[in-house]
C-alpha cells in the first residue's frame, strides 16, 4: 500500500480539490495490467475515482512511476493521508459526473465550453449552470502586441484541437498555430485548455514562442571550445520587440452589475466598482520592491484575480503567479474585463529568436450568491492548491538513487540542507522567474557587471525533486516547477539559425540566452522529474529533444581527442544518455555512451589521468570537473560492466587521492595549479571517494573525505535566507540572498551520497 501525505493548506472545507500526484513503485511491485485495479481512499474509508497515467516504468515492463489525477476533500486544518492499492477497506464510493469532450464540446456538470474551429477564435462561447455565461464574441485573444503596436490574434490552428490527456477525472486539449494579423503572421503559440469534473474553473496555459528569422544576417561569433563556453557571451543575438499580450472578456451586463478585483497574501484587498466605474491593477517592479513580503516567492505570493457579476452568474479570473511573472495587469470598465499578460502601457519587452514564454490563466464561474469569502479562498487555491507525495522509502528502488535517498539521517546535517537549499538568490520577473543570478560568476569579472543567470545549471531541478523525495516538504515542489517551466521557456532554445543551438539549453549567460549550447550544460533528469510529478508529457518530450541534439553536438572530433576540453563535457553527456536509457530503455543511449567510455579511457591510458589545459602550459587536475565523468562512467558501468572501465575509473579516481588531496587540512583543493590553489565549496568530489569505495570496499577513500564535508556542513553555514530585494530595471527584481545558486547545486547530490556512505560506514555519527 502507498501513503499519499497533504498537509493542511486552508481553514475551510475544501471539496473536489484537483490533484496530481506520483506514485512511486519498485521493480516488479504492479504490473501495467493492475493499474485499472488500484483503488484510492482517505482515513475516513471514502474511495475516489483515479484517473492514472502510466509516467514510467522498469525494463521489465512493471511501472516505476504512476501519475494520478483525482479530486480530493479535505477537512479544514487537517493533514489529510490517502492510499493507494489494489485492495481496501469497505467504505462510500464518491461518484460524480465525468468531465467529457463530444464534438468541439468540452464540458462538466457545471461547465460547457463550445470549442472554436480552425481559423476561428479559439473560444466560441460557454455556459454555466445550463445557462450562457459568455456568448459567441464575448472573449478575444490572447492578442499579441508588436514593436509599432501592430495586432496579432491567437486563433485555432490548422490541425484543430488534439486531446493532450483524457478519462474521467480530467480532460486537457491544446491546439498550437501562428497569431495572424492583417500585416501577416508571428510568432508560434501553444494553447491548452484542462477542465476538470466538479470544477468551476477552466485551466488556460498559453506560451509564446519566437520563431521568426532573423531580419539581418548573423554569425555564430563565439567559437564552441573551452576557452569561450560560459565565459564569453554574445549579446548581439536576433530578437524581436513585444509590446504586450492581452485577453478580453465581454461579459454580458445589467444594472446590479458590480466588479471586484482581488489581491491577496497574508490578507485580501478588494477593490469594488458598480456598472459604470473602472478599475485598474498593476503589477510591476516596483509593486515587487514595495510589498512586504516573507514567502518564498515559488510557493507563493499573492493572488491577482478579478470578478464581474452578469445577470447569470459571477464570471472570475485570475493570472497565476502574476507577481512573479510581472509586469500584469488587469482592466474592469463598463463594457469588459481586460487580463495584460503583458501590459501594452508598460515598457517593452526583447524577446530573443527561441525564446518562448507561458502565461498560466483561470477562468472561473460562480454562483451569484457566492459570498466574498469564498471568492478570496478560489483564489488562493488556485494559486496555491494542495499538493501530495509518497514517502521516501517509496522512491528507494525506483532506479535512479545512488545513494541520495535514506531513511536513516542525522538532524544536525538535515538542518544545514535545508539552509543550503533555500539560501539562493533568485529572481521575478516576466523572463527571469525560476532562475537566479550566480554573484561568483559576476563577481569574476565575466560579464562587465551584467548579471549572469544560471540557468539551472548542475540540474538545479532535479536536486529540488531529491530534496522532496528525501523530505516530501512542498515548496520543493513548487521550486522545481518555477524552475522547469522557465526551463522549457527561456533556457530551452525551441529554435535558432545557428547549428548545434536548436534543441538544447544554453550555458549560464548574461540574459539567459547570451552564452551557447555545450555538452556539459546539458541535463534531462529534472524536465523527467517535472514529467513523473505532474503528468505534463512536454517536460518528457523535452528532455528527449535535449537528447537527440546532443547526440549530434557530441559526434565534434573535439569531443574525442583525450585532454582537448574539459573531462565534465562528455561527462554530462554520458550521464543524459544514462538517464534517457532508463527512462526510454532504447539501447541507442547506450550505444552514444560507447564512444565517450573509449575516449575516458584513452585519456587515462595516454596521460595517467583526466587532465586538461590550465593554463595553456599546465595540464591541471580539476576534481569536480573530472568527477562529472567519473560519475557519468560509474552509471555506463553498473549498466555494462566491464574491467577495462573499471581500470578506468580507479585511475583517475587514486590519482585524484594522490595529487589532490590534502592530508594537513584534511581536504580537497579545487585546483592544483598554484594561481588557482584555493579552498573551495565545491563537494562534488566527495562522489568520487563513494565511487571509489564501492568499486573497492576500501574505507579509506570515505576517511578521506571527512574533512571535507565537515568544512561545508559546518565551517561554513550558507547565510541564512535574505528577503531584501533588488530593482534590477523595470522587468527584473533580485532576491538579494549573498549567495548564488552554485554553491549548492553542484555539491548537494555527491554530498548527500558521502553523506548516505559514512554514516552506514559508522564515519559520521548521529547528531540531534
Amino acid at each position: 500500500m502507498k501513503d499519499l501525505y497533504f498537509e493542511n493548506v486552508s481553514r475551510y472545507v475544501e471539496q473536489n480539490m484537483p490533484v496530481t500526484v506520483l506514485v512511486p513503485y519498485a521493480k516488479g511491485t504492479l504490473s501495467q495490467n493492475n493499474v485499472g485495479n488500484l483503488k484510492l481512499w482517505d482515513d475516513r474509508h471514502i474511495f475516489y475515482p483515479i484517473q492514472s497515467t502510466i509516467t514510467g516504468t522498469h525494463e521489465d515492463g512493471s511501472v516505476r512511476y504512476l501519475t494520478v489525477d483525482f479530486l480530493a476533500d479535505f477537512l479544514p486544518n487537517k493533514s489529510t493521508t490517502f492510499h493507494v492499492d489494489l485492495e481496501g477497506p469497505k467504505g462510500i464510493e464518491k461518484r460524480y459526473q465525468a468531465v467529457s469532450y463530444k464534438n468541439g464540446i468540452l464540458s462538466n456538470r457545471y461547465i460547457s465550453i463550445q470549442l472554436g474551429t480552425v481559423g476561428k477564435p479559439l473560444f466560441s462561447s460557454i455556459t454555466y449552470q445550463g445557462k450562457t455565461a459568455l456568448p459567441e464574441g464575448s472573449i478575444t485573444g490572447p492578442v499579441i502586441y508588436g514593436e509599432h503596436h501592430e495586432s496579432f490574434t491567437a486563433l485555432v490552428g490548422n490541425d484543430g484541437w488534439h486531446v493532450r490527456s483524457s478519462g474521467q477525472n480530467k480532460i486537457c486539449l491544446q491546439t498550437n498555430g501562428r497569431h495572424q494579423g492583417s500585416s501577416g503572421s508571428w510568432f508560434d503559440f501553444v494553447f491548452k485548455m484542462t477542465l476538470w469534473a466538479e470544477s468551476r474553473q477552466i485551466i488556460l496555459q498559453y506560451q509564446i514562442i519566437n520563431t521568426e528569422k532573423s531580419k539581418t544576417n548573423i554569425a555564430n561569433t563565439m567559437k564552441l571550445d573551452n576557452e569561450q563556453a560560459g565565459l564569453k557571451y554574445n549579446l548581439n543575438y536576433p530578437h524581436e520587440v513585444l509590446s504586450g499580450i492581452v485577453f478580453t472578456i465581454t461579459p454580458p451586463q445589467d444594472i446590479q452589475t458590480t466588479k471586484t478585483v482581488f489581491t491577496s497574501s497574508f490578507n485580501a484587498h478588494a477593490l469594488e466598482t458598480d456598472r459604470s466605474g473602472e478599475l485598474h491593477a498593476l503589477v510591476n517592479a516596483d509593486t515587487i520592491i514595495n510589498t512586504a513580503n516573507e514567502m518564498f516567492p515559488e510557493v507563493m505570493f499573492s493572488t491577482f484575480g478579478c470578478v464581474w457579476k452578469s445577470p447569470t452568474c459571477l464570471i472570475g479570473g485570475e493570472i497565476y503567479q502574476a507577481y512573479q511573472n510581472f509586469p500584469k495587469a488587469i482592466d474592469v470598465d463598463q463594457k469588459e474585463m481586460k487580463f495584460s499578460f503583458y501590459p501594452e502601457s508598460y515598457t517593452s519587452v526583447d524577446i530573443p529568436q527561441g525564446v518562448a514564454k507561458t502565461t498560466t490563466f483561470f477562468l472561473a464561474f460562480y454562483d451569484l450568491d457566492t459570498s466574498q469569502r469564498q471568492l478570496i479562498d478560489n483564489l488562493l487555491m488556485m494559486e496555491m492548491g494542495p499538493a501530495g507525495f509518497a514517502a521516501t522509502a517509496d522512491f528507494i528502488g525506483t532506479g535512479t538513487s545512488h545513494g541520495e535517498l535514506s531513511t536513516s539521517f542525522s538532524p544536525a546535517t538535515e538542518r544545514f540542507l535545508y539552509r543550503f537549499v533555500d539560501n539562493h538568490a533568485k529572481g521575478l520577473g516576466f523572463l527571469c522567474f525560476g532562475d537566479c543570478p550566480e554573484w561568483e560568476y559576476v563577481k569574476q569579472g565575466r560579464s562587465g557587471g551584467k548579471d549572469i543567470w544560471i540557468n539551472n545549471e548542475y540540474d538545479m531541478p532535479h536536486d529540488y525533486m531529491v530534496m522532496l523525495e528525501r523530505s516530501g516538504d512542498r515548496r520543493y515542489y513548487d521550486y522545481l516547477r518555477a524552475a522547469v517551466r522557465h526551463w522549457m521557456d527561456v533556457d530551452f532554445c525551441h529554435f535558432s539559425e545557428l547549428p548545434h543551438h536548436e534543441g538544447l539549453l544554453y550555458t549560464h549567460s548574461v540574459n539567459h540566452v547570451s552564452g551557447q549550447p555545450v555538452p556539459s550544460h546539458q541535463w534531462v533528469q529534472g524536465f523527467l522529474d517535472y514529467y513523473h510529478l505532474t503528468g505534463d508529457r512536454d517536460g518528457y518530450t523535452t528532455a528527449l529533444a535535449i537528447g537527440n541534439a546532443l547526440e549530434e553536438l557530441v559526434k565534434l572530433p573535439m569531443y574525442h581527442v583525450p585532454g582537448m576540453v574539459e573531462p565534465r563535457e562528455i561527462g554530462w553527456a554520458i550521464r543524459n544518455f544514462i538517464d534517457l536509457y532508463i527512462e526510454t530503455h532504447d539501447k541507442k543511449w547506450l550505444d552514444d555512451c560507447e564512444s565517450i567510455a573509449d575516449t575516458y579511457a584513452q585519456w587515462a591510458e595516454k596521460l595517467g589521468s583526466w587532465t586538461s589545459p590550465y593554463p595553456d602550459n599546465y595540464l591541471d587536475r580539476v576534481p569536480f570537473m573530472m568527477q562529472v565523468g567519473i560519475g557519468g562512467l560509474y552509471e555506463y558501468y553498473l549498466i555494462r560492466p566491464s574491467n577495462q572501465i573499471k581500470k578506468t575509473l580507479l585511475t583517475v579516481i587514486d590519482d585524484i587521492v594522490k595529487n589532490c588531496w590534502n592530508p594537513r587540512l584534511n581536504m580537497f583543493l579545487g585546483k592544483l595549479h598554484p594561481s588557482i590553489r584555493f579552498q573551495n565549496l565545491n563537494g562534488m568530489v566527495l562522489e568520487t571517494l563513494v565511487i571509489g569505495y564501492v568499486l573497492t570496499g576500501e574505507k579509506s577513500y570515505l576517511e578521506k573525505g571527512i574533512g571535507m564535508f565537515l568544512w561545508i556542513t559546518k565551517e561554513n553555514m550558507p547565510p541564512l535566507y535574505d528577503f531584501s530585494k533588488i530593482k534590477r530595471d523595470e522587468l527584473t527584481v533580485i532576491y538579494n540572498c549573498p549567495a548564488g545558486p552554485k554553491r549548492f547545486a553542484q555539491t548537494l547530490i555527491p554530498l548527500l551520497r558521502y553523506y548516505d556512505a559514512a554514516m552506514e560506514c559508522g564515519l559520521l555519527a548521529y547528531e540531534p
